[in-house]
């Protein structure tokens, strides 16, 4: 007798009927599974099944961190997993689209590596498993592996990697991050520079008496160019470290994600847009404001008033992710600002900061973060600035790649490893924005300008 045919079960009740009606007595079931369809009928179901409850498990984990969000600004807290647990929105979670996706092949990407720099000699028989299994995903997706070679990263490792960097990045943590398919991508934004009798993007609203026709308008959309830019790195690396797994394991969590995040924040800071992201505080960025120093002021001081004019053209909707971000040879500067007071002044009091470093701190409720990577020395364009990196765009193919060699180092027993990425970065604002009163321009990018003695 064989068992009728019937569609791979997808859900519980589905499944229900297909016990009930395909395995309905002994000899059906003894058929269905001689034939291999209870084994397509359990995989089916039991992916689908899967698939299910990771969506439901990614739906509460998001729900759970927005609740907490929410608790934390009610209470006037801006908690780190506001920048963390929504990694998945800011690319760096797994993506089963992206072009590494496969199942699991590896448990860490210190085991990647083990088994694809392990002699061919000594490979054991849990690392060849591991590798066919390898060699099997980068077939499928081979006509998505670079022209210039190597092995595509899983995304399982890809995603951890990313994941680790974002934890202290500047701006990935918060941009705005668009999946890739292809190397470019025109991504619409609203094209508008002011207020004053329009707004978002040309679109024009009216109070209207009863009968009276709505004006004709039209939207103004323009987008920005994203094209994948190409970020490698070349380390060399011991042969000890190579054949020692869990080392190797604990290296490439330390040391893989902390450059990933180091050059990618350079890039999307203060990069030329040359061949690369054109950063948020560059001095290209169209909708960059650079607020003038006060009359006379010393060459290398930041005053109260400068971070007042500073704060005054901010856009409003950006203050509650608008951060100050301050290089560290400033602290002296910032730490003594006073607040005149006729012939006088008093000190200026800036928020404690919260966690265990008790910084950034705050200064005019938005969070400092002091950082190296600030564009300019104190005194210098770019030593403060006062930004709201929602507002910026990153395009991420999602696509890592890394190659070695021992043949380079092969005098100082070392291997050498190399990891590629692309991505681009452009500021989301087309231009500063005049606001419908016709008061000063506002942006979500502002700096102070270099200090000189007039």
């Amino acid at each position: 007798m064989t068992a009728p045919t019937k569609a791979v079960p997808t859900n519980p009740a589905e499944w229900e009927e297909y016990v009930h009606t395909t395995l309905s007595s002994p000899e059906a079931f003894k058929a269905a599974f001689e034939d291999g369809s209870f084994k397509e009928a359990m995989a089916g179901y039991t992916g689908a099944t899967n698939a299910t409850m990771q969506a439901l498990r990614a739906d509460l984990k998001n729900d759970i961190v927005t609740t907490v969000i929410e608790m934390s600004k009610r209470n006037g807290v801006r908690p780190d997993v506001e920048r963390i647990a929504l990694a998945a929105s800011k690319g760096a979670a797994y993506n089963e689209g992206a072009p590494g996706a496969s199942n699991k092949v590896w448990k860490n990407g210190g085991e990647m590596l083990s088994d694809l720099l392990t002699p061919e000699k000594k490979v054991t028989r849990e690392q060849r498993a591991r590798l066919d299994a390898y060699t099997e995903f980068q077939a499928a997706y081979s006509e998505k592996v670079p022209s210039e070679g190597g092995y595509l990263v899983p995304e399982e490792v890809r995603a951890d990697i990313l994941s680790l960097a974002l934890e202290d990045s500047i701006v990935r943590s918060q941009a705005v991050v668009v999946p890739m398919s292809t190397s470019k991508l025109r991504y619409p934004v609203l094209d508008f520079s002011t207020e004053v009798g329009e707004v978002f993007g040309g679109i024009v609203m009216s109070w209207l008496d009863e009968g009276q026709e709505i004006p004709i308008t039209s939207g103004m959309f323009a987008a920005l160019s994203l094209v994948a830019h190409k970020l490698g790195g070349l380390s060399r690396i011991p042969n000890e470290l190579v054949r020692d797994a869990r080392a190797l394991d604990a290296w490439v969590r330390q040391a893989m994600p902390a450059a990933v995040k180091h050059f990618e924040d350079l890039g999307f800071m203060k990069a030329n847009g040359v061949g690369k992201p054109l950063g948020g505080l560059h001095a290209d960025n169209p909708a960059l404001i650079v607020v003038g120093d006060e009359s006379g002021q010393s060459t290398a001081s930041i005053t109260w008033n400068n971070v007042l004019a500073m704060f005054a053209r901010m856009l409003p909707e950006s203050y509650g992710n608008a951060e100050w971000d301050i290089t560290p040879d400033a602290i002296p500067e910032i730490f003594s600002m006073a607040l005149p007071v006729g012939v006088g002044g008093s000190a200026v009091m800036l928020g404690e900061g919260q966690g265990p470093q008790r910084l950034p701190m705050s200064m005019l409720g938005l969070p400092i973060r002091w950082t190296r990577k600030a564009p300019g020395t104190l005194g210098t364009q770019g030593d403060i600035s006062l930004v709201d990196w929602s507002k910026y765009v990153i395009g991420d193919t999602q696509e890592m790649t890394f190659d070695t060699s021992e043949h380079s180092a092969f005098t100082s027993d070392k291997t050498d490893f190399r990891i590629i990425e692309r991505v681009d970065g452009q500021p989301g604002l087309l231009t500063a924005i005049t606001p419908e009163n016709n008061g000063p321009t506002l942006s979500a990018f502002v700096q102070l300008e270099t200090r000189s003695l007039d």
